[in-house]
């Protein structure tokens, strides 16, 4: 087993590699809250390497738990977690509301510091950052590190749940109308578009997927999910003929073609997400869709389209990879317009 020290002294030269920026790690490495940050570290080593929580996860933990120490540099004062209060995050809630523009972004030449705008922050990722300090802090009381996880006491802001965007048919047909399938990169895209709507995957899940987790005849693909579940999902025939002309043009296309990668850039490299979000957001403006579109936006459609068409919640749920149904039930608000209309057509009263 590792020593203590040694774990340390890792963390302390590891201290913001994620983001592979010196001045970050100059930054806790040197200043006062350094031991939040190596806490931080551990923390966000337990839960990646020892849970196995998946890359996305830990990266959203890392932002909102840095955000937070950060704060508490800037504002509290604060270099021990055991100084921590209730009324500190309460503190930290109001920062977030208010879109202070107080909070320094670096200095200016003449060592005066500058300061950045900070927008309000969404209930919604008010929420997320306190599940991710709740879970943080119950990790620090588990290591003796607080006496007391403050945080609970904290209540989540209540709000609606927004309807996601979906798309519609017609949505479809414009996106596949502007992609140009004349070069490898333009059969890459509509594939994905044809997958992505087709088969409910996340992007993550789109991006990891190998050629060897894809069963064309019987367009069945075998989905490695959050915590590493898997799950079986479909694609259709569309779909499977655009892959057929992928893979064949990768072939002929890169030199260091590999079947352990499907999706790749002008490189012959993994794409990733980022890229990913990128190019459907520029083929929905090129198509002059005016609502936001990501990949996101496929999956929400993909459960809508089932849903609409009379397939059970709970096979929903499987094909989605939803460890709890009440996750899968936000779908079912976006199907009150349908629930409508069948009310309307079949109940006796419903027009008196």
């Amino acid at each position: 087993m590792m020593k203590e020290k040694t774990y340390v002294e890792d963390i302390n030269r590891s201290i913001y590699d994620f983001r592979n920026e010196d001045k970050d790690k100059k930054k806790y490495e040197n200043s006062k809250v350094k031991d939040l940050a190596v806490h931080a570290e551990k923390f966000l080593y337990y839960e990646e390497v020892i849970l196995g929580k998946s890359y996305n996860t830990v990266r959203s933990y890392r932002r909102d738990i840095y955000q937070f120490i950060d704060y508490l540099d800037e504002y509290e004062e604060i270099t021990k977690f055991d100084e921590v209060e209730t009324i500190t995050e309460r503190s930290f809630i109001a920062y977030l509301n208010s879109g202070d523009k107080s909070r320094q972004a670096g200095t200016e030449s003449n060592g005066e510091k500058k300061e950045k705008s900070v927008n309000p922050v969404s209930k919604r990722s008010i929420n997320r950052k306190i599940s991710a300090l709740r879970t943080f802090f119950k990790y620090l009381q588990e290591k003796q590190v607080v006496k007391v996880n403050k945080i609970s006491y904290i209540a989540m802001p209540k709000f609606e749940k927004e309807l996601p965007n979906i798309l519609n048919k017609e949505d479809l047909n414009k996106l596949r109308d502007v992609i140009n399938t004349e070069k490898i990169t333009g059969v890459r895209d509509r594939l994905i578009i044809e997958m992505l709507y087709s088969s409910g995957m996340r992007a993550s899940e789109l991006i990891d997927l190998s050629e060897y987790m894809i069963n064309i005849p019987e367009r069945e693909i075998r989905v490695i999910g959050k915590g590493d579940k898997e799950r079986i999902t479909f694609f259709s025939e569309t779909a499977r003929k655009w892959l057929e002309k992928y893979l064949s043009h990768k072939k002929k296309e890169y030199g260091n073609y590999s079947k352990e990668i499907v999706f790749t850039n002008n490189r012959g490299e993994k794409l990733t997400t980022r890229s990913l979000r990128r190019l459907i957001s520029n083929y929905a403006q090129k198509a002059g869709i005016q609502k936001e579109i990501t990949p996101h936006v496929f999956r929400h459609s993909f459960a809508t389209e089932l849903l609409n068409n009379g397939v059970d919640i709970r096979y929903l749920q499987e094909l989605l990879g939803h460890s709890s149904i009440s996750t899968t039930q936000v779908y079912t608000h976006v199907s009150k317009a349908l629930l409508k209309d069948i009310y309307m057509k079949t109940h006796p009263l419903a027009k008196e």
